[in-house]
């Protein structure tokens, strides 16, 4: 059988496509960032629904990467941690971060981390963390953790004195009445007992909201607000405000001499719980609060954020513990903030924390290593059985992905024509020029019992018009209409053959190899004259090697074979269900009784 021109293209790219992989693979796993330092970790994000629940890409966010002694090993950084790097994903670019809190004593880390991307639902998302190197100095940069839209990061962890701002632009409180070294969510927090307590902005070019406006905090207070202010601007007919009425948080906003807009959370904030309270404005479009990562009540803003004009007030007669306090100078999405709550919170969803990594000289983790010895025993014949078995795997591959291709056009084929066949009054009165009838092997069936009606008739000159089959007619008619099934089922099981060759010829390939190698094992005793591990080492690689490889290509043959099969015989079904459908209309319609 002459193999199609398009099957060959097929092989050439899967072997292609499969080289590549493979190389890339293997580079990939080499990947060491700097061999100065000694370990990694692996950082994974997962912002599918079993965890973040982050339905919208965000990019550039500052992640918390919360470090215990059951994820990290304090013993192999430096002391102050000024040691740690994070690369991204491909282990060439250093990310920005900043540490929060590293104490090794109590085994407990802090580090904030600009993420370059977190895709929305996605579970492949993950950046590098590195450590182990006694040179290194600190590296941490605590204004670039933070994207230009982000005004003021507080993180409340001050010992002593007003807090400080961890983003770029040194939004400073230049007034603090509070008690710090509460225990929060991420790690220490504020406490305020209303009254006097409050922390106090000064006014910057940097707090202007007119493109949008986004605030989030943590807060856990034990009995309801007398409308307290986690926020507020406030001059005259303008304000912003972000505050908790009660136990429900809301947002008000007022400008330009139009009535104020407000959004009050419906639900409640549970008492002596923390909860993310968070709100995004933009301009001309919609005010929205969200309670813990969900959205919990919107407005309409149809106007103008006010520009701020005096300091701004931060815990304004709030009576309770507050932590990690944010605002930006643009509406952040909804999913920013639940992956806030993700990441921030205690249980730490969105993140996950791989085994640690030792590397020397290019830092291959174990399994990798033991490949390249097992690779680097198997002897020139197990090398031949490997390819062998690599190119029937490959050659399945290709007739996979051929078979299934044409599957689903003959399915979508078969779709559009009986779509028309079942509205036609006369069953040949079909238009055989629709260019979606090119795929469907019912529309050739149907073609060649047209065919075969149409001779018929010119033989017997009559008119196309009013054509009357008799039962010898009907006869020869069905019997094209089985020649064209039997034709397109040989053509459908073409090609077929190379997967039953895979299923049953691979083990008994992989076995031959496994024989062969354990010849060589007992060749190399004989020659070496004792049992040692280099004699038998080589012939044992390559006997399971050989066996591997085998099952490499039977598994995913049977798995494939059996997936085609279970599609052919639907195929199958249909067509028997349609030919005999076809003919009896034919009869009904155009067939006469003989005398």
């Amino acid at each position: 059988m002459k193999v199609p021109g398009t099957f060959k293209r097929l092989t050439g790219i899967m072997g292609a496509a499969l080289l590549l992989t493979m190389v890339t693979g293997v580079l990939q796993a080499d990947a060491w960032w700097d061999e100065k330092w000694q370990y990694r970790k692996k950082i994974a994000f997962d912002a599918g629904d079993k965890g973040g629940n982050v339905k919208e890409s965000i990019t550039d966010a500052p992640v918390l990467v919360r470090l215990h002694s059951g994820n990290f090993a304090f013993a192999n950084a430096k002391k102050d941690g000024s040691d740690i790097r994070f690369i991204s994903a491909d282990d060439k670019m250093p990310l920005k971060f900043h540490i929060e809190k590293f104490d090794p004593k109590q085994e407990i880390a802090l580090v904030w981390v600009k993420v370059p991307k977190i895709v929305g639902g996605g579970t492949q998302d993950s950046i590098g963390l590195y450590y182990g190197n006694e040179s290194a100095n600190a590296g941490q940069e605590p204004g670039g953790t933070y994207d230009t839209a982000q005004v003021l990061s507080y993180h409340l962890s001050e010992a002593e004195g007003a807090p400080k701002d961890a983003t770029a632009y040194g939004n400073h409180g230049s007034t603090f009445s509070g008690a710090l070294g509460t225990a929060a969510v991420l790690g220490n927090g504020a406490t305020f007992k209303g009254g006097a307590d409050k922390i106090v902005v000064p006014r910057s070019p940097s707090l202007n909201f007119a493109k949008g406006f986004s605030f989030s905090a943590w807060v856990r207070f034990d009995q309801p607000q007398g409308d307290a202010r986690l926020f507020s601007w406030q001059e005259g007919a303008q304000a912003v405000v972000v505050g908790i009425n009660g136990d429900k948080a809301y947002a008000r906003v007022a400008a330009g001499g139009k009535p104020a807009v407000t959004a009050t959370a419906a639900a409640p904030l549970s008492l002596k719980a923390w909860h993310h309270v968070a709100v995004a404005a933009e301009p001309g479009k919609r005010l929205a609060v969200y309670i813990d990562g969900t959205e919990a009540a919107a407005a309409n803003l149809p106007g103008e954020l006010p520009a701020p004009a005096a300091d701004i007030i931060l815990s304004e007669s709030y009576v309770g513990d507050l932590d990690e306090v944010q605002v930006a100078n643009l509406a952040r999405p909804a999913s920013w903030f639940t992956a806030a709550v993700a990441g921030q919170g205690q249980d730490g969803k969105l993140t996950s924390y791989m085994q640690e990594e030792s590397g020397k000289g290019g830092g291959e983790n174990l399994t990798i290593r033991l490949i390249k010895v097992t690779a680097r025993s198997i002897t020139f014949d197990g090398w031949m059985i490997i390819a062998l078995c690599t190119f029937m795997l490959l050659l399945a591959a290709v007739v996979f992905v051929n078979k299934f291709t044409r599957l689903q056009k003959i399915k979508r084929g078969n779709e559009a024509f009986l779509e028309s066949f079942n509205h036609l009054h006369d069953p040949l009165e079909l238009d055989q020029n629709d260019e979606n009838f090119q795929n469907s092997n019912l529309f050739r069936i149907y073609q060649a019992g047209y065919d075969r009606i149409a001779n018929w008739v010119e033989k017997q000159s009559e008119k196309q018009d009013d054509v009357s089959l008799t039962n010898s007619a009907m006869n020869i008619f069905r019997a094209s209409l089985d020649r064209a099934n039997s034709e397109e089922v040989r053509k459908m099981n073409a090609w077929m053959i190379v997967l039953t060759l895979g299923i049953s010829g691979g083990p008994f390939w992989g076995l031959l190899g496994t024989v062969w190698g354990v010849m060589n094992t007992f060749a190399s005793l004989a020659e070496a004259g004792e049992a040692n591990l280099s004699a038998i080492a080589p012939g044992v690689a390559s006997a399971l090697a050989c066996t591997l490889f085998g099952l490499f290509v039977a598994i995913p043959a049977l798995f494939a074979y059996s997936f085609l099969v279970m599609h052919m015989k639907n195929l199958n079904v249909e067509t028997r269900h349609f030919i005999e459908e076809y003919a009896l209309r034919v009869e009904g319609f155009h067939g006469k009784e003989e005398a």
